[in-house]
């Protein structure tokens, strides 16, 4: 039953709010930002995070299912949402400490309020692709140091996925 209500909110979603835009951000190169504060309010945003960290805390189906909707209303916004959730999201709310997940994860799940009464949406961002070796990470030659009691980060990064 909540795998059918996943799949008709985001249906939903799909054709009223992305199939009709997607074609014009394609072509203006706009980033959907309404789109993805939209998902954020629909709790898709942090879709299988724990909601001890503002996430929606549902399953790898639920996640499945609100992908291929989101992504056949518009393939921008389903890698935007892919990419927040999977790359960003998931790894620090698996693995990381608790003072982790309360920095990096809980404001990045649900849209935060200002002290004005706007909403702001988190999003997060993953780094992969090296100039001379794409998106090999074998490859990679960026590398991390710790100094003391801060890390330094050392390499050049071709795109970074939803900067």
């Amino acid at each position: 039953e909540e795998h059918q209500m996943i799949y008709e909110m985001c249906r939903k979603f799909a054709d009223e709010e992305l199939a009709p835009n997607a074609g014009e951000w394609d072509k203006q190169h706009a980033f959907p930002t309404e789109a993805i504060t939209q998902l954020s309010e629909l709790g898709l945003m942090g879709i299988n995070s724990s909601p001890d960290n503002n996430g929606s805390g549902l399953d790898a189906l639920a996640y499945a299912i609100a992908m291929e909707e989101i992504s056949r209303g518009c393939a921008s916004v389903g890698v935007i949402m892919s990419a927040h959730n999977s790359l960003y999201l998931s790894p620090i709310d698996n693995f990381g400490t608790d003072a982790q997940k309360e920095q990096y994860v809980t404001p990045y799940a649900m849209p935060l309020t200002d002290d004005d009464g706007s909403q702001k949406m988190n999003i997060g961002c993953f780094g992969l692709s090296e100039p001379g070796n794409g998106s090999d990470a074998g490859a990679a030659s960026t590398t991390a140091t710790l100094d003391g009691s801060e890390w330094v980060i050392n390499g050049t990064k071709a795109w970074i996925t939803n900067a």
